[in-house]
């Protein structure tokens, strides 16, 4: 009787290796397994090389969507080696209107999801449970709900963010990308606005400075004509100077842009000075009457003379050359200009000796010696 209980008790150890093995054994098999399958645990030695021989010995059958682990391309290792084996079960995958019908043996309910050909994304969420309506889901076991994070986009700060996001509202999903806003930052959709897939939100940063600003004020410039200078010679009379002005702004920027600014106040102003430019009109002219003929009859409609007069003296003392001077000596004098004056002459008509070869001057003055002295002065007619 006792023979017996005790072989029964030695048999019920090895089959739920609870019995602790014999030394001699042990150093036989060098690989001490515990095998976790079905919800209970086998401890044995054994020789075998990988965890594939193993469960094969053990008469483990895998399935289809079992796991092992580790997979059973594994060498088992000397000393002790765990083995684990995960029955798959029926499980109901649910994607939107999508319902999908694995076996898997997966805990993890993004797994699962990926079990059953689905991509998903870090930002999606999962709800578990069982299956309740067996009619209509035409499945047992476990449920998994996929429920899918919305993609949208989002521009700011010059960066363009494509996220999706479990948030209701656009303000919660700015809030869940890290996008704070500031009090005068503008958002092309209102924050209260339910988040739709497909979303453009665009964020304009908006700030407003207060500084000074120094402004160039350009100076205009003036020109004038000076009769006493030859035709062609340019003089300043008058340095033109810059205008500053110095004022406080409060300039408003959106994106980094200046879009406006208002003054605040007018600190500080140096206008500007006006530059005088003076160019000559004075002419000495080398050339032929006619060149002289509109000047002559305005003259002689002054004083009332005939112009062709003035013309025909004009082009017998000088042929209209304003700079002619005669090789003939009056008096040590030598005739000059278009009308052939003695220096003494001109001087005492009310010329000068700069002037005395100003073509526009001799006329003035002949026009008025000829209205009051008549022609009696010009032997050349």
């Amino acid at each position: 009787m006792a023979i017996g209980i005790l072989i029964t008790i030695v048999i019920f150890g090895l089959w739920s290796g609870h019995l602790p093995l014999s030394a001699s054994a042990n150093a036989d098999a060098q690989r001490l397994v515990s095998l976790y399958v079905d919800g209970q645990k086998r401890v044995f030695a054994t020789n075998d090389t990988t965890v594939g021989d193993v469960l094969r010995r053990s008469g483990v059958v895998l399935q289809a969507g079992d796991l092992v682990e580790p997979s059973a391309d594994t060498a088992v290792e000397q000393g002790t080696f765990n083995i684990n084996v995960y029955r798959a079960r029926p499980v109901l995958v649910q994607d939107g209107h999508h319902s999908y019908h694995i076996m898997s043996a997966y805990q993890s309910p993004r797994l699962l999801a990926q079990a059953a050909g689905l991509t998903v994304y870090p930002e999606d969420t999962y709800q578990t449970g069982v299956v309740t309506d067996v009619v209509h889901s035409d499945a047992v076991g476990i449920q998994v709900t996929v429920q899918r994070a919305t993609p949208l986009t989002i521009r700011v700060d010059g960066q363009v963010k494509s996220i999706r996001t479990q948030a209701k509202t656009v303000g919660a999903a700015l809030q869940q990308a890290g996008v704070s806003l500031g009090l005068k930052d503008t958002v092309s959709v209102s924050l209260g606005a339910p988040v739709l897939r497909g979303m453009n939100v665009d964020v304009a940063r908006v700030t407003e400075v207060e500084t000074q600003v120094q402004t160039r004020l350009p100076h205009a410039t003036q020109t004038v004509t000076d009769p006493t200078m030859l035709k062609g010679q340019t003089a300043v009379r008058t340095a033109g100077v810059d205008g500053q002005k110095t004022a406080l702004y409060r300039i408003h920027y959106v994106d980094g842009k200046e879009v406006s600014r208002d003054l605040l106040q007018l600190v500080s102003q140096t206008n500007p000075v006006t530059e005088v430019d003076v160019v000559g009109t004075k002419v000495l002219f080398a050339g032929s009457v006619e060149y002289w003929r509109p000047m002559v009859e305005a003259a002689a409609a002054q004083w009332g003379l005939d112009p062709n007069m003035m013309l025909r003296i004009m082009s017998c003392e000088s042929h209209g050359n304003a700079l002619s001077v005669s090789t003939f000596i009056i008096n040590g004098e030598h005739p000059t200009g278009l009308f052939q004056y003695l220096p003494s002459t001109w001087r005492s008509a009310g010329g000068t000796n700069d002037n005395i070869f100003d073509g526009p001057t001799q006329i003035q003055l002949t026009a008025h010696k000829m209205a009051t002295q008549g022609t009696r002065a010009w032997q050349c007619q």
